[in-house]
């Protein structure tokens, strides 16, 4: 059995991954745009967009099932780069057991 290892510079830590190209651009390309100054600038607004919501402004069921669905995708965007993150670091995690596992 062979494996096609890569040596990838994560921040300052090199990890030695079986992980194959297309997935290594996919993580690439999320953390080059957690890098950007316009996602700083959107996650502040998503904040302060979460922020303005009102219990107390709910008129009905209707509107707060709405409410709560306006939320639920304002939390996916802004928790977006940890769910990325952790994503990633799971992978390596299971890449780096698997290259060790050397049944």
């Amino acid at each position: 059995m062979t494996f096609n290892y890569k040596y990838v510079i994560i921040g300052t830590i090199g990890v030695l991954l079986n992980m194959d190209k297309e997935l290594q651009d996919y993580y690439e390309n999320y953390f080059s745009l957690f890098n950007h100054a316009g996602w700083k600038q959107l996650m502040e607004d998503l904040e302060d967009a979460g922020d303005s919501f009102n219990i107390l402004d709910v008129a009905d069921a209707k509107a707060l099932h709405t409410m709560q669905g306006k939320l639920h995708m304002l939390n996916q965007m802004l928790n977006w780069e940890d769910a990325i993150s952790n994503a990633h670091e799971n992978n390596e995690i299971d890449e780096s057991y698997q290259a060790t596992d050397l049944h």
